[in-house]
């Protein structure tokens, strides 16, 4: 049998690592594993279960730009989910490939999700070397203690050595600033190496980030959305490889929306001035020190209201991108090593995409779907699990979705479409909202996703016990009165059936109100 006829793609050009890829072993039960995800935030937001971040401390972490972060709070991974994703997850395209197509997270993502700045210098430069001795001097001037030698390992630094500072202080509102920016300091390392940016470690956190936090001032001036989604790429890329068990990165993000977020929301709109949403459809390269990973807008279109084509080649070059590390590379200066993304990235506004919105009749380009049919793996399980119905069995694994797109279509309003960004915006909501009978999503495979709580307004949102997972080391937190999402997934791999998950909710806008 010839393995790629069936499963895919048949066209090898695009998706030319298959034979790298975890999914590659899964039709002849090679592979039966699933990933764990790495984190290391379950200490910290225990501690603050019990006692409230002073708002001093809320301050400046938003005015470092992480406040958004601790807002959303601490969220259970669902690690059989994450596994069944990064088995659609491609390293070529930086894309998942499910029967609907494309998809990813993307820049709207991170900024709406966590609210961290998109705009602004790369997260990058020297990757200087310290002794230990002159780690713990560097220590004390910037997070305000000076850890123990048993608490680095080379330029990272022990999450519980931080962790255990932060116990013994207490801010109130006569603490002097320097200590209050100390602290706060402490708190951004924790979400940086525990929730934001994990490694393979899962309790360490280097303090090469701290460079970038000495100037609280200036802290948001750095990208720091661009900058976790790179991180977030490279742990999805490397965790897509055959023999791979662990995963990292800002793994919260994939509770992202297909679309649309509700962008006409009150609480939206008074922030509307901090977001770029002009740089959600950028075509640009990440870039997180030694992290480059690019940025394929143009291959998920939809995703902003605009109607897909059949996207060009990925450059192979970018490839290459993913064997470089800062393992064995102290010293490195990034920002000269990576010049040219650089300056790909200082010309950012040049590469937005733009394409004819959705439109009636279609949300894809003609001739795309026959495209696609060829160039995706078309099933992960083997093709002897899927269960027959009786009835009509399609040869086409895309043609469900096919019609599920055309009967979508054939409830657009027939209003003019609107040829301004925010227009399209508001439209493309409304469009997605338009419900689809629980027969049609049983038959082909349709979910919506749709706001599902209200907002109680307050000054400072504190993060809330939700139930309790035994898998962690200590409780999950979410908002408790903050207007939500059901990003709910329902994920056909080939089996048969769709594999329904339990929603998470998601606050769109994590600032203080």
């Amino acid at each position: 049998m010839d393995r790629r006829a069936v499963y895919g793609p048949r066209d090898g050009t695009v998706l030319s690592q298959q034979l790298q890829h975890r999914s590659d072993d899964i039709p002849e039960g090679d592979i039966d594993v699933v990933l764990q995800a790495k984190r290391a935030d379950g200490v910290f937001w225990n501690y603050f279960k019990d006692h409230d971040m002073h708002v001093r401390v809320l301050d400046v972490l938003h005015q470092i730009g992480f406040y958004g972060v601790y807002r959303c709070g601490r969220l259970v991974y669902d690690c059989h989910l994450i596994t069944a994703l990064v088995e659609r997850w491609r390293p070529e395209t930086h894309t998942f490939y499910f029967r609907v197509g494309e998809a990813t997270i993307t820049l709207e993502d991170v900024q709406i999700i966590w609210a961290l700045p998109i705009d602004g210098l790369p997260v990058t430069g020297l990757d200087i070397e310290r002794s230990t001795e002159e780690w713990q001097i560097y220590c004390r001037e910037y997070l305000g203690f000076s850890p123990d030698e048993e608490a680095f390992k080379g330029s990272r630094l022990h999450t519980h050595a931080i962790m255990n500072f932060i116990r013994t202080v207490e801010i109130t509102h006569d603490t002097p600033r320097p200590t209050v920016v100390q602290y706060t300091r402490c708190i951004a390392m924790l979400l940086l190496g525990g929730l934001m940016c994990p490694d393979s470690s899962g309790n360490m956190v280097p303090l090469l980030y701290l460079s970038k936090l000495e100037e609280i001032n200036a802290a948001r001036n750095y990208s720091w959305g661009s900058a976790v989604l790179a991180f977030l790429y490279r742990e999805l890329c490397h965790a897509s490889l055959k023999g791979k068990a662990a995963i990292g990165g800002a793994l919260q993000l994939l509770q992202f929306i297909w679309q649309p977020y509700d962008m006409d929301s009150d609480r939206i709109m008074a922030y509307a001035a901090d977001f770029t949403p002009e740089l959600w459809r950028s075509a640009c390269p990440l870039i997180f020190y030694a992290i480059v990973e690019i940025h394929h807008p143009e291959r998920v279109l939809r995703q902003f209201g605009m109607r897909q084509n059949i996207p060009e080649m990925p450059d192979s070059r970018d490839m290459t991108l993913h064997q470089i590390s800062r393992k064995a590379r102290t010293g490195t200066d990034w920002g000269v090593q990576h010049i040219l993304h650089i300056r790909r990235w200082q010309r950012r506004r040049d590469t937005i995409v733009n394409r004819p919105p959705i439109s009636n009749e279609r949300h894809t380009e003609r001739g795309y779907w026959e495209w696609y049919n060829n160039i995706t793996r078309r099933f992960v399980s083997s093709s002897t699990s899927r269960r027959v119905e009786s009835g009509y069995q399609p040869g086409d694994g895309c043609m469900r979705d096919i019609v599920a797109e055309q009967i979508q279509a054939l409830r657009l309003s027939n209003q003019p479409r609107p040829t301004d960004v925010e227009g399209l915006s508001r439209q493309r909501r409304s469009n997605s909202r338009m419900s689809t009978s629980s027969a049609e999503r049983d038959n082909i495979g349709v979910d919506i996703a749709g706001p599902s709580t209200a907002y109680t307004p307050q000054d400072y949102y504190v993060p809330q016990p939700s139930q309790q997972d035994d898998w962690f080391q200590s409780a999950p937190y979410m908002p408790s009165h903050a207007e939500s999402y059901s990003a709910h997934v329902d994920l056909d791999l080939g089996l048969g059936v769709n594999q329904p998950y339990a929603p998470y909710n998601v606050s769109p806008i994590p600032f203080p109100v």
